[in-house]
């Protein structure tokens, strides 16, 4: 009886999941969720993503935990590498998800070496920014015209072929969050901008854009952002939520995002945005997994791309909106994918719907001041609202606040969720009244 014990075993060995870079509490419920339906999932984490963490100072006993876990770099053996974690070479890897920007190029790397079925291959261009704009345009559709910027030469010869009054972007090839993105009016402004993208590295991933350093030169795009979440399956596309930006100045900086907007897709404009995106995703070639997509609705020429965030869910707590507004959220529809081969996703419309069951709107506060927390004022009219289902905010009483420039320095959030649009929209009104009037007190 012994080998048939064996063999029974060997044969109902649980299928596994790699997660790169799983911190907060979206991958933590993802996960929580996999384990309960009998996969294993193995936490790893990005030499980016270390590096990352090593900056900000953290204790060695954390660095050491991570290193512990750390996957392997573009020049390991990856299937070594994973006998090693999976124990022996034998395990059923369902696929790898990826919570972090700078992680993005070793997942990519990962689920191409042990998901052949699931492979999207490896593209740089879905990580640097020049590159991405230039496959759109490749495939025919609207992109916007730039410039890779190596020195100040580079940025006088894409200015002379603007046109005036002159309005640009500066901004990393390989960025994240907002974090260094410039609109600068004069060349005069855009030379500074440069000047500091040339001196530092915004990314720490340096796989996805090797050599000297660049930046990129871009046109400033008119129109809403907004913001399409989809899910593939070996090519077909799904866009599992739409969501509407509503950015603008705060603190000095040019893109602060105070809330993002569930959308239904109600008409030929939304429509069109989908559609554009589901080609985007086509011309980058990506046929497995989630994406988070940012785009430009221009009065003149309709969508045009921002960038394509390929392998990873959207980067904010969206779960609790897109469940009581949509009915699914895009976490629950990556899990089903990868566990039965996508029987909710065969459910589910290739966009939502033309209404929502209720509106939602995902409110990121913004700080006016950095310094220490002393706390958060008006908590009676905060707690009144009646839209509002949840409020966090990301420091302590005591803690160091940073004033708010990109999502990186976002203080916190608010989720608000309402039958009545027009409730929802006086709350978030408040809430930004609020914020004007000190809501956060820094000393």
């Amino acid at each position: 009886m012994l080998p048939i014990l064996l063999t029974t075993a060997f044969a109902t060995r649980a299928p596994s999941l790699l997660y790169v870079d799983a911190v907060g509490p979206e991958p933590r419920e993802f996960i929580q969720n996999l384990e309960a339906r009998g996969v294993d999932v193995y936490r790893v984490f990005s030499r980016p993503f270390i590096a990352g963490v090593e900056q900000k100072g953290a204790p060695d006993e954390e660095l050491d935990a991570l290193m512990s876990l750390r996957a392997p770099s573009a020049d390991d053996d990856v299937p070594t590498w994973a006998s090693l974690l999976l124990d022996g070479d034998d395990a059923d890897v369902l696929g790898v998800m990826c919570a972090s920007d700078a992680g993005l190029a070793t997942a990519e790397r990962l689920q191409h070496a042990l998901v052949e079925r699931r492979s999207n291959g490896v593209e740089p261009a879905r990580r640097d920014k020049y590159l991405m704009h230039e496959a759109v345009r490749a495939a025919g559709l609207a992109a916007a015209a730039q410039a890779v910027a190596r020195d100040a030469a580079d940025l006088e010869a894409f200015v002379a072929t603007r046109p005036r009054p002159l309005e640009l972007i500066v901004k990393p090839r390989r960025g994240q969050a907002s974090v260094r993105v410039g609109r600068a009016s004069s060349e005069a402004q855009a030379r500074h901008m440069l000047g500091m993208l040339l001196e530092e590295a915004v990314s720490l991933d340096d796989e996805s854009v090797p050599g000297a350093p660049t930046a990129l030169l871009q046109e400033c795009l008119a129109g809403d952002e907004w913001a399409v979440d989809t899910v593939s399956r070996d090519g077909e596309h799904k866009c599992v939520a739409l969501w509407r930006y509503d950015k603008g100045e705060a603190n000095g900086a040019p893109f602060v995002n105070f809330s993002d907007e569930l959308m239904a897709v109600a008409g030929e404009r939304e429509e069109s945005l989908v559609r554009y995106v589901f080609a985007c995703l086509d011309a980058l070639g990506w046929r497995w997994g989630p994406c988070h997509v940012e785009v430009k609705l221009t009065p003149d020429r309709g969508p045009v791309l921002v960038e394509v965030n390929a392998g990873r869910p959207n980067g904010v707590d969206f779960r609790l909106i897109c469940d009581a507004c949509v009915g699914y959220n895009q976490y629950d529809v990556c899990a089903d994918l990868y566990l039965t081969g996508g029987a909710l996703f065969d459910e589910l419309p290739t966009m939502p719907p033309p209404t929502l069951a209720a509106a939602g709107r995902l409110v990121k506060l913004v700080c006016a001041a950095s310094g220490v927390l002393g706390g958060v004022n008006f908590e009676e009219a905060i707690g009144a609202l009646p839209s509002l289902v949840r409020f966090e905010v990301e420091r302590e009483e005591g803690d160091h606040i940073d004033a708010t420039v990109d999502l990186a320095s976002c203080a916190g959030y608010a989720h608000l969720v309402h039958r009545d649009a027009d409730a929802v929209e006086r709350d978030y009104r408040a809430l930004r009244a609020l914020q004007d009037e000190g809501l956060f007190e820094v000393r």
